[in-house]
């Protein structure tokens, strides 16, 4: 008698433990679906080999498969625009959108929106590009293609229904996040004016960490300028990384 009412508790417990598990597995699947907003700071310019989310973070890099590649380069920039690596496929850049979709994972559409990837499928595997400015009459891509440029821009009009080259069948966008904002593109010369050294951060506020400080006087080449709520951002790079500093704090050359 005794055994046999542990075996209904054993039993009882066993069956409580699978439908949290399944509940938990239920949200997981949901939490995916829910883009955040986030500020966003366009790529006009190449990732640095010291930049983890495109190299020795990079699954495609450690796989053999780095770039130049598009995907690798998709891949990478989607860690870098979300903090944390995307739940985006790993294989050829044909099979990307219909991954997303099948599997629920992000939001995806036909308009482009900042940040957006961009699929296509074509004989060669297919590619993937990312939304990087969008203006009145213009989208601009980023870009890297296999065996080809490590990086390079595109171009199309945003009423395009296939904003890609002849050949390629543009098959939607996939949106990895709902951006909210976009930096201005300067591609400017600055020397910082703060006596006690600029702070150089990781991201465009000043809640992120710190990376170095920048002495005064220091000429720094921005390329784009990102408006905070605490202060307007400056993207460059300084002794080999690549971050953000307070743009109030530098004089224009």
């Amino acid at each position: 008698m005794v055994n046999i009412i542990i075996r209904k508790i054993t039993f009882k417990r066993i069956l409580s433990v699978l439908i949290v598990l399944g509940i938990l597995s239920s949200l997981c699947i949901t939490t995916l679906n829910v883009n955040k907003k986030s500020d966003f700071s366009p790529r006009f310019t190449p990732p640095l080999y010291q930049n983890k989310c495109y190299y020795s973070d990079n699954i495609f890099y450690n796989c053999g498969y780095g770039i130049p590649n598009c995907t690798a380069y998709a891949w990478g920039r989607a860690y870098e625009l979300l903090g944390e690596k995307p739940n985006l496929c790993t294989g050829n850049a044909g099979r990307w959108f219909e991954y997303n979709k099948s599997n629920k994972i992000y939001k995806y559409g036909n308009e482009p929106r900042l940040g957006a990837i961009a699929c296509f499928d074509n004989v060669y595997g297919g590619h993937v590009a990312v939304v990087e400015q969008i203006t009145q009459d213009t989208v601009t891509f980023s870009n890297s293609a296999y065996e080809g440029k490590s990086f390079y821009l595109s171009y199309a009009n945003v009423n395009d229904s296939n904003p890609g080259q002849d050949g390629w069948k543009f098959q939607g966008y996939i949106y990895i996040d709902d951006f909210t904002n976009q930096a201005e593109r300067v591609n400017s010369t600055y020397i910082t004016k703060a006596e006690t050294g600029l702070n150089f951060r990781a991201g465009a506020t000043t809640n992120s960490r710190i990376i170095s400080t920048i002495p005064y006087n220091t000429r720094l080449y921005i390329t784009t300028v990102l408006k905070g709520s605490d202060y307007s951002w400056g993207y460059t790079e300084y002794n080999g990384v690549e971050g953000y500093c307070a743009i109030e704090y530098t004089e224009k050359t």
